[in-house]
């Protein structure tokens, strides 16, 4: 992109309502990656990601000349390893803490050889278990608790509750859930409805309350550690809010007046779910929200920015106008919009985008694939939030269903080729015959397209898009380490999630090579340098 375009770009962003927050990072061209913290490998974790291997890719981004390192969200997501279904909209899961780095545990020899003797257990796991690797580092973080449990502590940790006041939510909710063997609030919160009635619970489980509080206070530090070292080497780190939170969770048992219990969340059927879906996570009450100027919402966007720069918006069109489904309901047909005036829906989502825009310094970039009404992107490009561009469903819909050339794609938005959603670049080239000679053809390519997408064509791709009109581009980690034959078998076994199914493949992926090799790998590196990743 020529430095006059972007000079224009500047200058139009200038006047918006992000104008502060591009301030703050510049604009300019960006590249980067998204990965799932959980997928990362490393020497020295037990079976998962955790904060610690962010170090490691953030050196690796660096390397690369990328800036933007994008993760999925890492809320706590209790005995589950469903992200986007968090137990809070806060509280950090403490599946993510690098345990050798725990003071305690680094301080102690014995400790410390246990943990790296379970990570030697664990780390060879092809996928993540969510069950055994929780049962495993949350019974040494609990022994490291019992070793730091003094007075020292106990002051720090009332001070850390005192400046989160969420807390006060989560903690009750968290032993709460263990004492009822983790059912939903729903079948004992009526045993807890006075303060009178937690304040006693907290007192005779008081050690189990600082138990939580401590693995809240250790996330918080890692993370924010890591945060501020992503900003020395030059990477900006990209957060993920979920629009929407889990019936089961601290936010809906303790402020139900801020959610329509009596409907959940979906889709309308369109032509890739002829029922539609339903989530079954409860819609909000915007006005009850409006009347206390969206605390909870303004609360929760300030915790997140204590880790990240940037975020993406989920389900953004959600805050125009979201599918609403009386609960229960046998499918997502029997739905409406909310709200149901359709003239509205424009000032609905400004209002909450402006919102949001002023409770943080943290630039909002916007997911907004699916249907979406015009008015959601000419407002988002009014307020200078980018869109999302994912290629394979970049098409002139309305027109001769031709593909949309990358170089075309609007300055404010971020460039892909998948999401966590989809397939891998290779796995839809592979299932989908009809569009892979479209693009093939496009390309330039004779005859049949190639059964599998790999070397130089795969390399071709990802160098178009990364050659985009858009400000940033983002490559899931699986499409570029597709680049070097890294990934073998059926690209299916490298994806993500399959959405609307529940199955022990979705969310466990784990990347087939460690840290260590890719920041030793000065081939693969140079490659990557030489496929033009990084330049702007």
């Amino acid at each position: 992109m020529e430095e006059a375009r972007l000079n224009e770009i500047r200058q139009f962003l200038g006047k918006t309502a992000t104008a502060t927050h591009w301030e703050r990072i510049g604009v300019d061209r960006r590249r980067g990656i998204c990965v799932p913290l959980f997928s990362l490998r490393s020497r020295r974790d037990c079976g998962i990601g955790d904060v610690a291997d962010l170090r490691a890719l953030i050196d690796w981004c660096q390397r690369l000349g990328l800036s933007v390192l994008q993760i999925l969200p890492i809320n706590d997501m209790g005995l589950d390893g469903v992200p986007y279904s968090a137990l809070s909209a806060f509280a950090l899961d403490p599946v993510f803490i690098a345990i050798d780095e725990v003071e305690q545990v680094a301080e102690d020899a014995s400790l410390l050889a246990r943990v790296r003797e379970a990570g030697e257990r664990l780390a060879p796991a092809q996928r993540v278990d969510y069950m055994e690797v929780r049962r495993t580092k949350m019974a040494l973080l609990e022994e490291a608790f019992v070793r730091a449990d003094g007075a020292a502590l106990q002051q720090t940790l009332f001070c850390f509750r005192a400046d989160n006041l969420w807390l006060d939510d989560y903690l009750p909710y968290r032993v709460l859930k263990e004492v009822h063997e983790y059912r939903s609030w729903e079948d004992w919160g009526h045993l807890y409805d006075t303060a009178e009635k937690l304040r006693a619970f907290e007192e005779e489980n008081a050690t189990r309350f600082r138990f939580y509080c401590y693995l809240q206070w250790v996330a918080h530090q890692q993370f924010s550690a890591v945060h501020q070292y992503a900003s020395q080497k030059g990477v900006l780190l990209k957060g993920d809010i979920p629009i929407l939170v889990a019936r089961d969770s601290a936010d809906v048992w303790r402020h139900p007046e801020y959610f329509r219990m009596e409907t959940a969340a979906g889709a309308p059927p369109d032509m890739y779910s002829e029922d539609g879906q339903y989530w079954g996570f409860p819609t909000y009450d915007w006005e009850a929200l409006a009347r206390t100027d969206y605390g909870w919402w303004r609360q929760r966007l300030q915790y997140a920015q204590r880790f990240f720069d940037l975020y993406r918006v989920d389900h953004v069109v959600g805050f125009f106008r979201i599918w609403t489904i009386q609960l229960g309901a046998e499918s997502g047909r029997e739905g409406w919009y909310v709200p149901g005036d359709e003239s509205t829906w424009g000032d609905h989502g400004y209002r909450l985008l402006k919102m949001m825009l002023d409770a943080t310094h943290m630039l909002p970039l916007a997911e907004d694939l699916g249907t979406i009404p015009p008015v959601c992107r000419q407002t988002l490009t009014s307020m200078g939030i980018c869109g999302l561009k994912v290629q394979r469903w970049e098409k002139r819909w309305e027109g001769d269903g031709s593909i949309i050339p990358p170089a075309e794609y609007p300055p404010l938005s971020v460039a892909t080729v998948s999401t966590h959603d989809s397939e891998t670049l290779a796995g839809w080239w592979q299932d989908n015959y009809e569009d892979r000679q479209q693009l093939w053809q496009f390309l330039g390519g004779d005859g049949e397209a190639p059964t599998h997408l790999e070397g130089p064509l795969l390399r071709r791709i990802i160098q178009w898009v990364a050659a985009s009109g858009s400000l940033f581009a983002i490559f899931m980690i699986q499409d570029l380490l597709g680049l070097f034959g890294i990934l073998e078998g059926d690209p299916s076994h490298h994806r993500i999630n399959v959405p609307g199914t529940v199955a022990h493949t979705n969310w466990s992926w784990r990347c087939p090579v460690t840290m260590e090799d890719l920041l030793a790998d000065d081939g693969l590196t140079q490659e990557l340098l030489d496929s033009r990743m990084g330049s702007t």
